[in-house]
C-alpha cells in the first residue's frame, strides 16, 4: 500500500527531480480523479460543484485543470483560459503542503500562494484538496499508481 508516510518519501525523493515529480503527480492525479469517478460517496461530496479549477506550479511549468461537475471530473494538463478559480504556487510550496509541513491556507494569508476567483469557489477547492489527502492518507495499492 501507498500510505501517506511512503507517500511523503516518494515527494521526498522527487522534490530535486522536476521531470519525475511531474510525471509522479499527474499519476497521482489521475488515479485519484479514477477514484473521484469511481466512488459514489466521492461523487456525493463533489455533487453541487460547477467548477473548473487551474493549478499552476509556476518554477516546473506544470499546468493542468480540474473541472468539477454534477459529480463528474475532469482533468487535463495544460491551462484553461476558462476557468472559473486559479491558484498559483511554487513546487517548494506545493510539496510543503502535501507533506503537510505548511497549510494552503496559511501560505495564502502570507501571500506565498496566489489565487484568482471568489471565497466559495476556494471553499470549495480546499474541500476537494481534503478530500485528495484523504484518500492519500487511507492509502492505494502501488500497482494502481
Amino acid at each position: 500500500m501507498l500510505n501517506s508516510k511512503s507517500f511523503n518519501t516518494v515527494i521526498h525523493y522527487l522534490e530535486n527531480h522536476d521531470s519525475e515529480f511531474i510525471a509522479v503527480l499527474d499519476r497521482i492525479i489521475r488515479f485519484i480523479v479514477n477514484k473521484f469517478k469511481s466512488i459514489e460517496d466521492l461523487r456525493d461530496e463533489i455533487l453541487e460543484y460547477n467548477d473548473t479549477y487551474q493549478i499552476a506550479v509556476s518554477d516546473i511549468n506544470f499546468n493542468f485543470w480540474l473541472k468539477i461537475s454534477n459529480g463528474s471530473t475532469i482533468y487535463k494538463r495544460g491551462i484553461n483560459r476558462n476557468a472559473s478559480f486559479r491558484i498559483i504556487f511554487t513546487k517548494e510550496i506545493l510539496v510543503k503542503i502535501l507533506k503537510r509541513e505548511m497549510y494552503g491556507t496559511d501560505a495564502f494569508m502570507k501571500g506565498i500562494i496566489k489565487v484568482d476567483g471568489d471565497l466559495s469557489q476556494g471553499l470549495r477547492f480546499i474541500k476537494l484538496f481534503r478530500l485528495f489527502m484523504k484518500y492519500l492518507n487511507n492509502g492505494f495499492q502501488k500497482e494502481n499508481l
